[in-house]
């Protein structure tokens, strides 16, 4: 379902201080992502434990993971002509697989016999991402990744904050990939989460209340937070053969700390299956209140990977599955030539 985040209604008048804060204060109210609707009927239900350990593992070599990306803007009347640009309404596929594997891999590890679990802290995984999109004009955009158990990337350092995509691979891993703490972790636990930088310390030098900067603000401190991450809930999705998957729920905030009303500020809702993992669903809104530019992303797992959500009974749409089934072979088709 495509609705404001309900743990953070009331923000908005708040300076972005308190709301910090109370965003990232336990939450005894919080309530599981309503997947029914977008998700033929998939619900996540309470699961029996409260603790759960949250880091990122390296893709199956037989089972790349594959994401559709949904960025949908809103501007207020008469900025796309002030712009001279449109709102953004767009969808891609991303495929994040193997590929070329780091040094210490390469000469310790061969390939296919990477172990379960998270990514070795004195290992990093390197792979190999296709991408397709409205960005590539229509073409396959092939590049590196890389994963720690606690960080994805290369990662863009704004996409918090900035009002249109810059390069949709690196927004695309920084949305949807937040800074897990790499060990066990127990609900409405929080952590400080991935650096927020470049473009998004502009705003944070404007005095809200003039607009001045630079000398005529000089007081103001010109840097910003980094997100700020908490596990709202563990619940349970059960698959279609039995199956049951425990999803760790993870809510983000960052603000470049203006007043919510003026400044520019995001707030982020992760699913992440805990036995692989891996994001199943993200879903992000950047609010910048100085171009009055309203930002909506959603990343969903299309891949029929074991703890997916097409395995938990989900039917991608039949264009989504034939691109992410395109990406897929062409991803391969590289990694081969590579070798």
């Amino acid at each position: 379902m495509r609705s404001r985040l309900p743990h953070r209604v009331g923000l908005r008048a708040l300076p972005a201080t308190v709301a910090a804060a109370l965003a990232c204060a336990p939450a005894d109210d919080a309530t599981p992502v309503d997947l029914s609707a977008d998700y033929d009927g998939l619900v996540l239900t309470d699961a029996p434990n409260a603790v759960a350990p949250l880091a990122w593992h390296a893709p199956r070599p037989d089972c790349p993971l594959a994401y559709r990306v949904r960025i949908d803007e809103t501007f207020p009347p008469g900025l796309a002509e002030f712009l001279h640009t449109q709102e953004e309404h767009s969808q891609s596929v991303l495929v994040l697989g193997w590929g070329v594997q780091s040094t210490h891999v390469e000469k310790d590890m061969p390939e296919g016999q990477w172990s379960a679990g998270p990514v070795p802290k004195d290992r990093p995984f390197a792979g190999q991402l296709m991408f397709r999109g409205p960005k590539t004009s229509g073409r396959e955009l092939l590049r590196e990744w890389a994963a720690s158990a606690e960080l994805v990337g290369p990662a863009s350092p704004d996409a918090a904050c900035y009002e249109r995509t810059w390069d949709p691979v690196e927004d695309a891993l920084a949305l949807a990939f937040p800074q897990l703490p790499g060990r066990r972790t127990r609900v409405g636990e929080v952590w400080r989460g991935a650096r927020v930088e470049g473009r998004c310390n502009r705003s944070a030098c404007v005095d809200p209340d003039s607009g001045a900067g630079g000398a005529a603000a000089h007081e103001r401190p010109c840097a910003t937070m980094s997100w700020r991450e908490r596990l709202d809930g563990l619940y349970a999705l059960a698959g279609a053969g039995g199956e049951v998957t425990t999803v760790a729920q993870i809510a983000g905030f960052w603000s470049d700390g203006q007043p919510l009303d003026k400044g520019v500020w995001s707030e982020r809702t992760v699913l992440v299956d805990v036995e692989h993992g891996r994001p199943l669903r993200a879903e992000v809104f950047v609010h910048h209140n100085f171009t009055g530019i309203e930002r909506h992303v959603v990343m969903d797992a299309v891949d029929g990977c074991p703890g997916g959500l097409v395995a938990a009974g989900w039917a991608a749409p039949a264009a989504v599955a034939d691109e992410r089934a395109a990406l897929t072979a062409a991803l391969e088709r590289a990694t081969h030539r590579k070798r």
